[in-house]
């Protein structure tokens, strides 16, 4: 007997007792397979996670005080999942959706779904249907969606409805058994699907506990399931407000700087967990690349020399894409041009040339330490085996129905 033997009759045992495969990860020796994911290309987001996709079949969480732009953070990555082809399921419990300001944000509203819920039961009756019928709506597998839960201090428990409940009812733990029974009932439909789950929540001061640290305590609404159940967490901070100066001496907001700390990161190296600021515009929406050339001018400067408001490309013969007018046909086309490396500039023209710029971009991933994807050919056999997944997935669904 070793450890092939003991592999075997686990194996046996499990198919008889639960009718199926166990999908263990077989004898020794056995290499396991890395997740994938949504490619972000976006060296600031690539280093918050530690790699260069938003992995698929994961939870997510995104926390702070009232009024950090949680739901904006939300609204971009959105955004992001819009771009690659696909959708958004948008579960928005506080009845507060501004659908004029996501359409700011860059976000496709033909491609959201919006349900209308009262209560965190409804919300999360949603939330879990929807993954449960993912296999079905996109069989394929081929379309990568965004789910979100925002928020879970926003949703109120069911009895809080009823006509009959008197002024500071409660019933203590209501809100924390009710999240925590529905992450344990959605982690094992969502790891095979190509799409996320993200929560948004609200941090409340933690009375009567103390700490040791710098921080005051805290503590999360809606119990801790949110934050064991999610392989990244992330804490935002609204750290100063943006203001354009105009005639006469009078400042206008125009947005706000953040700041995100990846709190927890179950697929980063160990310890691994960053800190980045990104810029919230009121019309343009987030810039992640101004913030990247002041990361890269504070810490990294053999990338990027700083002096005062100015900054300097040093790595020379690096291109970027600019799309220019032909003086001829009057048409626009794509030239590539150098970054320059003889001449300051402003912190917004170096992210405009970061921003198009595959060689800058990648530099930029090796002085961060970010893994490179997987082979191609491993991403297709594990996409080609969620894919089998979802089919086995789907043909018992439709011979349950057929019953």
């Amino acid at each position: 007997m070793g450890l092939e033997d003991l592999f075997k009759n686990v194996e046996k045992g499990f198919k008889k007792k639960f009718g199926r495969d166990s999908e263990l990860l077989g004898p020794l020796g056995h290499e396991v397979d890395p997740p994938t994911g949504l490619i972000v290309d976006n060296p600031l987001l690539e280093y918050i996670l530690d790699r260069r996709y938003i992995a698929y079949g994961r939870c997510y969480l995104t926390y702070g005080k009232k009024g950090n732009s949680k739901t904006s953070l939300f609204l971009n990555l959105a955004k992001i999942f819009q771009q690659a082809g696909g959708d958004v399921v948008w579960i928005e419990t506080e009845k507060a959706a501004d659908l004029d300001y996501a359409k700011k944000q860059g976000l496709d509203l033909s491609r959201v779904l919006l349900p209308q819920v009262d209560s965190l039961q409804e919300a999360l009756t949603v939330a879990e249907d929807v993954i449960r019928n993912l296999h079905k709506a996109y069989p394929a597998g081929d379309t990568p969606v965004l789910i979100c839960l925002d928020s879970i201090a926003g949703a109120i428990p069911e009895y809080e409805l009823q006509s009959d409940i008197t002024v500071g009812e409660t019933r203590v733990g209501e809100h924390a058994r009710l999240m925590s029974g529905f992450y344990r009932r959605i982690i094992h439909p969502l790891a095979n699907e190509k799409a996320i789950f993200l929560a948004t929540n609200q941090l409340k001061d933690a009375i009567g506990k103390s700490t040791f640290g710098s921080e005051p305590p805290e503590a999360m609404i809606g119990g801790e399931a949110a934050r064991f159940h999610s392989t990244y967490q992330f804490k935002v901070v609204r750290t100063k407000d943006l203001c354009k100066k105009l005639e006469g001496g009078a400042e206008r907001k125009i947005g706000s700087r953040h700041e995100i700390t990846c709190k927890r990161n179950k697929l980063g190296r160990e310890g691994n967990t960053q800190k980045i600021s990104f810029d919230l515009h009121i019309e343009g929406g987030i810039d992640w690349y101004s913030p990247l050339v002041r990361l890269l001018g504070e810490n990294y400067p053999n990338l990027v020399y700083k002096s005062g408001a100015y900054v300097r490309w040093l790595i020379d013969d690096v291109y970027y894409d600019k799309d220019v007018i032909d003086d001829e046909t009057g048409e626009s086309k794509i030239t590539q041009l150098f970054i320059p490396t003889d001449k300051n500039m402003r912190e917004s023209d170096l992210a405009t040339m970061i921003a198009n710029s595959s060689q800058a971009k990648e530099l930029i991933r090796h002085e961060f330490g970010i893994p490179d994807l997987p082979p191609v050919e491993v991403i297709e056999k594990v996409e080609k085996e969620l894919k089998a997944k979802r089919g086995k997935k789907l043909r018992q669904t439709d011979e349950t129905e057929e019953l």
